[in-house]
C-alpha cells in the first residue's frame, strides 16, 4: 500500500510541477478605421467599438508529452468550470465581433443609418454584459488549490482502474513507471477522458442532481445552476422558480391596486 502510495505520490508530483501552467490574459477584438472614413460619423462611431477586450486562457500545447497533455487538459476544466473570468461561450464573443462585422459591411460599401447603428451596437454590448454575467453565475466556486484535491481524487481512481502498477515488476525504477503512456496515446485520451467525465459527475453533486444514465440536465436561466430537464418546459430551478412566481404574483396585485 506504501509502494501504491509513493507510486502515485510521484504521478501527481510530476503533473503539478509540470511547466504547462494555467495561464489567463486579455484578448482583444479589434479592427482599424480606414483613414478616409476615419472622420465621417459613422467612422467616429465604429472607433468606440474598435478595440473590445476579454480574458482568454491557454487552451493548447505545443508539446506532445504525457505529462504536459494532462496537465494542459486539467487547466481547461478548471477555466471551463470554475474560472468566472473566462467567458468563452461562442454566441457571447459574436456579440463582441458585431462592431468589427459591422464595420468591414459597411466599408464593403453596405449602407448604414447612424442612429440605426448606434442602437444595434449598443444593444449587442448590453446582451454581450448580460450574457457574461449569466455565463459566471454557472461557474462553480472552488479556489485552484481545493481543485488541485479533487483532481488528485480522479486521477487516483484513474490510476487504479489502469492497475498500472501490475505492469511493473520493478517497482524501485519510479522515473520510468510512466514510459507507457509515451508509447501509447491511447491511454493519455484515457486520462483527459476520464478527467471529463468524473468532472461531469461532480458538477451534478455539487448541484445536488441525480445522476443517471438517461437523464437530460440543462442550466437555469436566472442562476446557472445545474438542474435535471425533466421537460422541455424546465427553464429554472425550483428556487429561482418559486421567485418568479411570487414576483408575478406581486405584479399582478399591483395592476390590480392600480385599476
Amino acid at each position: 500500500m506504501q509502494e501504491k502510495d509513493e507510486i502515485f505520490a510521484s504521478f501527481c508530483h510530476e503533473i503539478w510541477s509540470n511547466e504547462n501552467k494555467r495561464r489567463v490574459y486579455t484578448k482583444k477584438i479589434r479592427f482599424t478605421i480606414r483613414k478616409d472614413l476615419a472622420d465621417t460619423k459613422i467612422g467616429q462611431l465604429f472607433d468606440r467599438f474598435s478595440s473590445l477586450e476579454y480574458k482568454g486562457c491557454k487552451s493548447l500545447s505545443k508539446e506532445t508529452d504525457w505529462c504536459t497533455l494532462i496537465r494542459q487538459k486539467i487547466n481547461n476544466l478548471y477555466s471551463r468550470y470554475f474560472d468566472p473570468e473566462i467567458i468563452l461561450e461562442k454566441e457571447y464573443l459574436d456579440l463582441l465581433a458585431t462592431p468589427k462585422k459591422l464595420y468591414y459591411q459597411w466599408a464593403g460599401g453596405q449602407e448604414a443609418d447612424p442612429v440605426q447603428l448606434e442602437e444595434t451596437l449598443h444593444a449587442a454590448m448590453q446582451d454581450a454584459e448580460t450574457l457574461y454575467l449569466s455565463c459566471r453565475q454557472r461557474k462553480m466556486k472552488l479556489s485552484w488549490q481545493d481543485y488541485k484535491k479533487v483532481i488528485e481524487t480522479f486521477l487516483h481512481k484513474i490510476f487504479e482502474n489502469c492497475k498500472l502498477i501490475e505492469n511493473y515488476e520493478d517497482t524501485s525504477a519510479f522515473t520510468n513507471i510512466y514510459d507507457f503512456i509515451n508509447e501509447d496515446n491511447f491511454y493519455i485520451r484515457y486520462f483527459c477522458k476520464s478527467l471529463s467525465n468524473y468532472m461531469l459527475n461532480y458538477r451534478k453533486e455539487y448541484y445536488g442532481v441525480k445522476r443517471g444514465r438517461n437523464k437530460r440536465y440543462t442550466t437555469c436561466r436566472l442562476c446557472g445552476r445545474l438542474i435535471e430537464k425533466t421537460n422541455n418546459r424546465i427553464l429554472y430551478c425550483r428556487q429561482c422558480r418559486e421567485e418568479r412566481n411570487r414576483e408575478k404574483t406581486r405584479e399582478n396585485m399591483r395592476k390590480i391596486r392600480n385599476v
